[in-house]
């Protein structure tokens, strides 16, 4: 079964394309056109990655663009996109009507297009992916998979707001949780590390959004982001946690708009916000040893992050392994040596040494610490695959055998 993978963001497309069954990599790669000129990258396992600049501005353009070089390659002939039996895209947020994957209708789309308001960043952006992919590829199954969907299995006593009942029961307000795709595949690889299913895992996916999940037995019983993606542990733009009367406080009395305090709360805090120079680690690293703003961003990230990874052991009863991911987690020792610095009362001593020199998928705790400290390379796309894979299995195999067309959607709650 030929699959192709789709993850949208609102300025980029990035693909790959898989021979599902034995889960093979043919081709990867994306295009990104917030940087300029908009640079195609196209990979080929075991070939050298082929780079190209280009002049698109939508995601029709780039998902034609990806098409030709998957059908035709960038020199020579590849795949034949005939026999692609699905496509399936990352969706940040399905609210409380999606809690596995999907095949998209258009009643789908719609539902996807209500849930914007709560991932403004990246549920539009999904739906450009859709539309672009149906217009190109307009006779293949395309397929939802939600970020939120991994979370679903948060107990009421971490899922529940203390709120007013009309807002939790009729507006549908509880704590979603997002990045389950990499979650999930964290939590999957790490048990295959441990040699053991029932684990007790902490996972820190650490990207420019960033979160932190509890995870007992592959199921998840707690996690840092909540209502959206704002929630939880300092990200690089995204302010996390925050105490609701600043909110309030500064609509009151400081005069800002709706949108300039969702915009500042999106793109202006965080790691950007405390240092004033960037939202990139590797920047606030950089600058740390002699900016003062610099090492406040830092120590805010750190402390933060170690309060939410103790927060989590301490649901959990214990923690068998601690799981490191996404750009920043499996990228920099020092922020991986910062954060365990402070966690050996949990039975979490870190190897510095195979910190320093470790390439994902690698354990790098100390000889006999009691419990495990993981870097994963964390897959997201393989969880979209596999999740695609079994829904297109379930309603009969291949393309050929798919069912026409039809509506799933049940309620219109979000």
């Amino acid at each position: 079964m030929k699959i192709l993978v789709c993850n949208s963001g609102s300025s980029s497309l990035k693909f790959s394309l898989f021979e599902a069954d034995q889960e093979l990599l043919l081709a990867g790669g994306g295009i990104d056109w917030t940087i300029r000129p908009t640079r195609l990258v196209f990979r080929l396992p075991g070939q050298p990655e082929i780079r190209e600049e280009l002049h698109l501005r939508e995601h029709s353009e780039a998902a034609e663009r990806i098409r030709a070089d998957l059908q035709a390659g960038p020199s020579a002939p590849l795949h034949d996109l005939e026999d692609l039996d699905a496509v399936g895209h990352r969706v940040v947020h399905g609210g409380r009507r999606f809690t596995t994957a999907v095949r998209i209708t258009p009643e789908v789309q719609r539902a996807i297009g209500e849930l914007s308001e709560l991932a403004p960043l990246h549920n539009p952006a999904s739906l450009e992916g859709i539309s672009a992919v149906e217009r190109v590829l307009p006779s293949v199954p395309q397929v939802a998979v939600f970020d939120t969907a991994f979370h679903t299995t948060l107990p009421a006593s971490a899922q529940t707001y203390a709120l007013p009942r009309t807002w939790r029961t009729e507006w549908g307000i509880h704590r979603y949780g997002f990045h389950g795709l990499s979650h999930a595949y964290c939590a999957k690889r790490a048990a295959e590390m441990l040699g053991q299913s029932g684990s007790r895992l902490v996972i820190a996916h650490l990207g420019n959004g960033a979160s932190v999940s509890a995870v007992r037995d592959g199921i998840c019983i707690d996690t840092s982001m909540g209502f959206t993606p704002l929630d939880g542990v300092v990200m690089g733009a995204r302010s996390g946690s925050l105490d609701p009367g600043v909110l309030l406080y500064v609509l009151r009395r400081k005069g800002l708009t709706i949108e300039q305090l969702n915009h500042a709360l999106n793109h202006e805090s965080g790691l950007l916000g405390l240092s004033g120079i960037s939202s990139d680690m590797r920047q606030i690293l950089k600058e740390a040893p002699s900016n003062p703003d610099a090492r406040l961003a830092l120590e805010v990230y750190i402390h933060r992050l170690v309060q939410t990874i103790g927060a989590m052991a301490a649901t959990l009863g214990g923690v068998d392994g601690l799981v490191f991911t996404a750009g920043v987690g499996e990228n920099s020792a020092q922020v991986r040596e910062l954060v365990c610095a402070n966690l050996d009362h949990l039975g979490l001593e870190l190897n510095t040494t195979a910190n320093a020199h470790c390439k994902p998928d690698a354990d790098i705790a100390r000889h006999g610490s009691p419990g495990r400290i993981l870097v994963i390379s964390t897959r997201e796309d393989l969880t979209i695959v596999r999740e695609t894979r079994r829904l297109i299995l379930s309603e009969g195999g291949t393309k050929d055998h798919v069912p026409q067309r039809q509506s799933t959607a049940t309620t219109r709650t979000v």
